[in-house]
């Protein structure tokens, strides 16, 4: 290929490189995944098509249930500030209105999970008796032998 042919060739490839780059910078055709710290939460998450994809929202912890729920609630709230941030600002270039427009729908739409996992309430003396009666019930049932059913007859005694 001549000089001027090569020449003529990487100006049509750079042209044709800088239209496909600005038509998927301003219609956002891939798939970008983002992580970002929000008051010390670390949240990851994905946007396609100027939306955020809601299952992706801290999708890393969905196996931990208490960390999952921090984290969706923690998106929530930075969704909303971002929003707030961002439509306060004049003058956004058109990429800075649709993250605007994506913080916005995704403040509105986003449902975080919400689940707390607290230790058991410390078991009554009622239920402890009745643990301890089921204990020799299965026991007695197990063994017919008198001494289990001695057992159960006394541990049984004040409940039944």
């Amino acid at each position: 290929m001549d000089p001027l042919s090569q020449l003529f060739s990487a100006y049509l490839e750079m042209v044709s490189n800088n239209i496909t780059s600005a038509y998927v910078d301003a219609a956002h055709t891939t798939v970008t995944a983002q992580t970002l710290t929000y008051q010390g939460t670390e949240i990851r998450f994905q946007h396609f098509l100027w939306q955020v994809k809601q299952e992706s929202v801290c999708a890393n912890l969905k196996q931990q249930a208490t960390p999952y729920s921090k984290c969706t609630q923690q998106a929530k709230a930075m969704f909303t500030d971002l929003c707030d941030q961002l439509t306060a600002i004049k003058n956004l270039n058109n990429k800075g209105r649709s993250l605007s427009r994506m913080y916005c729908n995704a403040s509105l739409n986003y449902k975080p999970m919400i689940a707390s996992i607290s230790a058991p309430m410390p078991k009554t003396e009622q239920e402890l008796k009745e643990k301890e009666c089921n204990l020799m019930i299965m026991k007695a049932m197990q063994d017919s032998s008198s001494e289990p059913l001695k057992q159960k007859e006394e541990a049984c005694k004040e409940i039944l």
